[in-house]
């Protein structure tokens, strides 16, 4: 798959995507700011020529943190979000069709961004047992669109309690050879480059610690 450049972001908020080599699964993880860095993300890929797939999984996607930035760089919003594709699925197994979806009919020049992937499936309506097969499936997916070299920014929360997200999350971060993760301290957001396929790139150290600031 042919990727462009991303260019003109040189601040430290888009870092880790400036590195990031776009063939493989990145996971952003954290337990807040996490979407609305996703969405700026997704911008700055807009912006820079690409298309955006947006899997919304839990009503993640909130379309002023796109328009925000639209604004404070002067670019018309209305042509930016056409680049940007919004689906939303609600159940696991609209999620699951959802990437078998993706991996069946990727499209060039886009990358791919999952939102909070895991929510549905520890919702009190699926068992337990049916929930943690269903991620178990999930995985599989995310194994087979690695494989494939499809570009996926996994983003998702560290704050379920359900005993199934144990169980689960250390394979989501075993499967993502990118590993972002987002703390936020009164209102300064720090995120640390847990692995990076492509570190070498972006020449940071990987125990550094890279600040941002959301007003």
């Amino acid at each position: 798959m042919y990727l462009g450049p991303l260019e003109g972001f040189q601040d430290q908020l888009f870092r880790p995507v400036l590195g990031w080599s776009r063939d493989n699964v990145g996971l952003l993880t954290g337990r807040q700011g996490i979407y609305k860095l996703a969405l700026r993300w997704e911008y700055a890929f807009a912006v820079s020529g690409f298309q955006v797939f947006n899997l919304d999984c839990a009503i993640r996607f909130d379309v002023f943190t796109i328009t925000e930035e639209t604004r404070k760089r002067r670019v018309s919003p209305e042509a930016l979000l056409e680049k940007i594709l919004v689906q939303r699925a609600f159940t696991p197994y609209q999620i699951l069709d959802s990437l078998r979806e993706i991996y069946s009919s990727t499209k060039e020049n886009t990358i791919y961004f999952i939102l909070a992937p895991c929510k549905q499936f520890f919702d009190g309506d699926v068992q337990d047992d049916e929930g943690l097969f269903l991620l178990e499936k999930l995985v599989l997916l995310l194994e087979r669109m690695r494989s494939k070299q499809i570009p996926i920014v996994l983003v998702e929360s560290t704050k379920y309690t359900h005993p199934n997200f144990q169980k689960i999350f250390p394979k989501l971060v075993e499967l993502s050879e990118d590993l972002w993760e987002l703390n936020v301290v009164e209102n300064h957001s720090y995120l640390k480059i847990r692995k990076a396929k492509s570190m070498y790139e972006i020449g940071t150290d990987p125990d550094s610690k890279q600040e941002f600031i959301y007003g």
